[in-house]
């Protein structure tokens, strides 16, 4: 039983054992599969330890590379500062040079200019004043001579519509209806010709005008050219009056008369003797022709008055264009090439010293190709004559007789336009203050000049007015060459300079009165063309109401044997002499509607010319005189439609 007790132990033990055994191989498998993912890990890490050899390796041959160009940089650097050295030492010393220009320059002085007194602004705004001026003017000239043509064609329409007119009073229409259908056919024509007028006025016209005058201005990339219906309106409402009354007129004189009288045509006009052949001599020795014409003149007295106030109407406006731009032209000329006789003028530094200037004075003077040069003060000032002012430039030249090279003065004293705008004249005395100094001055003389205003003072005046004496701050020049090359090297040379503050050169300000007559032209050239059309206009209606109011007479004379080239003549010579008559009065309208234009159109700071030349006188009759021929010729081809059976029919 021991022994059998001691067997089933050990087979305990050794069941307990097995399970042991069982248990610990679980662990050795696990084990062994720890160990080979370590084995793994470990090939990796010799793997990464190689590669990081490797890496080292290639990093150590990187820093020797870089340490071999480290110190071939070293090497260039102290080779290149050695040889900066020098330029180094030259910029140090600028430096130091310009640190110490900029603690001597002295605090500068702003002033602060308002957008009306930059010049480009102030060209501008003188621009589009000249324009207001203008068309404040032409319109109402252009207006006039437009409702003597439609008072003339209504008219004329109702005299040759008498007929239709007795006709339907005879059927028992009233006045107030007929009256109504020429008025309505007169409206129609005057409503659309006034709108079409009034989108040409408002949009077309403008759109040109500014568009040359956007050539000499930046910054214009659209007009604005909105229709202003105020005046739209006003210019419909005119056109309808003037047209409309003239019709109802027309009729109501017609429709005084009885219907049986109106349904026989108007009984032509008696002749009657004239002054001329009261002159025996001279009418006398007259061919037949020229009696019948000169007759026929005086017989149709409407028609020679509208004649020659159309045609001295059209004449006299084409002369104003001519007359503007020859005024202005003129101004430009006796400004720059007449008055102002200097070529170029510098100014002066007023932080320069004395000697400075005196160094900039020597160089002007000793400068090649110079002929002469003049010292003058010139600076801003207010005059005052009671409730007028006018802000001016003192002109104070230091040799008064020396600057007669530079300015020509036909006279003393006071600018034209100056004297007339304080309304003062010689003996007058005006007042003058010249940053807040004050003095009164006596107008000893009146200066001729164009562009800006002066007052033109001596030394020794400007001494005793202000108490001190003038600071020259301006140089005029007087030189040989002129051109562009040349003046272009003078004013480099001359802002090298330290005194010169800037040069104007006189050619440069012809060029920008040109630029501005140029597009000032355009404006002249809408109103010469619209007036040479309107010239036509007037010619064409009144040589076709002339021709239908004597088409029985024209009839008759080709019945007693006239040909056409001589019936032609008969009505040519009329118009030939009414024409020739209206040109005579459209000179001396145009004359006198030019100076008050002038002086409309004027701007302060500008006086234009009061002449107009001759050529302007020919070719504004020449063109009168073209378009008459022009007329002429078209209404030939009426004149040879005119049936010779005409004369024959009775009236009845």
């Amino acid at each position: 039983d021991a022994a059998a007790q001691q067997i089933a132990d050990g087979e305990a033990e050794l069941e307990a054992g097995r399970q042991e055994i069982e248990a610990n191989r679980s662990q050795i498998q696990e084990a062994k599969a720890q160990l080979a993912e370590g084995e793994e890990e470990l090939a990796d890490a010799r793997a990464q330890l190689e590669d990081g050899r490797k890496q080292l390796e290639e990093g150590w041959e990187e820093l020797e590379d870089n340490r071999q160009k480290l110190q071939e940089a070293e090497q260039e650097y102290e080779e290149a500062r050695e040889e900066a050295q020098p330029d180094l030492a030259d910029a140090r010393e600028q430096i130091a040079d310009g640190e110490e220009e900029l603690n001597d320059l002295e605090v500068p002085q702003w002033y602060v200019l308002g957008r009306s007194e930059i010049a480009s602004a102030a060209s501008f705004s003188q621009d589009a004043e000249r324009m207001k001026n203008l068309g404040e003017v032409f319109p109402v000239l252009f207006f006039l001579v437009a409702a003597l043509v439609s008072l003339t064609a209504m008219t004329r329409m109702v005299e040759e519509q008498r007929i239709q007119i007795g006709t339907l009073k005879a059927l028992g229409y009233s006045d107030g209806v007929i009256a109504m259908k020429y008025f309505s056919y007169a409206m129609l024509a005057t409503v659309t010709g006034a709108v079409l007028g009034i989108w040409i006025g408002e949009k077309a016209l403008p759109y040109v005008i500014m568009d040359a005058y956007g050539m000499m201005y930046i910054g214009l990339p659209a007009y604005c050219t909105p229709i202003n219906w105020d005046q739209g309106a006003m210019a419909l409402a005119a056109s309808a009056a003037s047209t409309g009354i003239a019709t109802l007129a027309a009729c109501f004189h017609e429709l005084r008369a009885k219907p049986a009288e109106l349904m026989r045509p108007e009984a032509p006009k008696n002749g009657k003797r004239i002054l001329l052949e009261r002159i025996h001599f001279i009418w006398k020795h007259l061919s037949f022709n020229r009696k019948s014409t000169f007759r026929n003149l005086f017989r149709y007295k409407k028609r020679f008055i509208m004649t020659i106030i159309g045609i001295g109407g059209c004449m006299g406006l084409m002369l104003v264009g001519f007359g503007l731009q020859d005024s202005i032209t003129a101004m430009a000329k006796r400004q720059y090439v007449e008055i102002f006789t200097y070529d170029a003028a510098v100014s002066l530094d007023s932080s320069a010293t004395k000697e400075q200037k005196a160094a900039l004075a020597d160089y002007a003077e000793s400068y090649p190709g110079m002929d002469e040069t003049l010292k003058l003060s010139m600076e801003n000032a207010e005059l005052k004559n009671g409730d007028n002012s006018i802000d001016v430039q003192i002109y104070v030249p230091e040799d008064p007789e020396q600057a007669k090279d530079f300015v020509t003065l036909q006279g003393a004293a006071l600018s034209e336009k100056t004297a007339k705008m304080l309304k003062v004249s010689v003996g007058d005395t005006v007042e003058a203050d010249l940053d807040g100094r004050t003095a009164k001055i006596p107008v000893v003389e009146i200066v001729e000049n164009y562009v800006m205003h002066y007052m033109f003072l001596s030394p020794a005046q400007y001494e005793e007015s202000f108490g001190e004496e003038p600071d020259y701050n301006q140089l005029q020049l007087n030189y040989e060459d002129t051109s562009a090359g040349v003046q272009r090297q003078m004013g480099s040379d001359m802002m090298n300079q330290r005194a010169c503050a800037g040069i104007t050169f006189v050619t440069d300000l012809e060029q920008q009165i040109q630029d501005m007559l140029q597009a000032l032209n355009i404006v002249i050239y809408v109103l010469i063309l619209s007036a040479g059309l309107l010239a036509f206009v007037v010619l064409y209606n009144l040589n076709n109401i002339n021709i239908t109011e004597r088409r029985r007479e024209m009839a008759t004379l080709k019945v007693l044997g006239f040909y056409d080239s001589e019936v032609a003549m008969y009505v040519y010579r009329e118009n030939i002499i009414l024409t020739i008559i209206g040109i005579g009065a459209g000179a001396l309208m145009g004359a006198f509607l030019h100076r008050f234009i002038i002086q409309t159109v004027e701007v302060d700071l500008m006086m234009f010319g009061r002449q107009i030349s001759f050529f302007s006188y020919l070719l504004s009759g020449l063109i009168t005189l073209i378009f008459s021929v022009l007329v002429n010729l078209v209404m030939y081809r009426n004149l040879k439609k005119i049936d010779m059976i005409e004369s024959l029919k009775s009236v009845e």
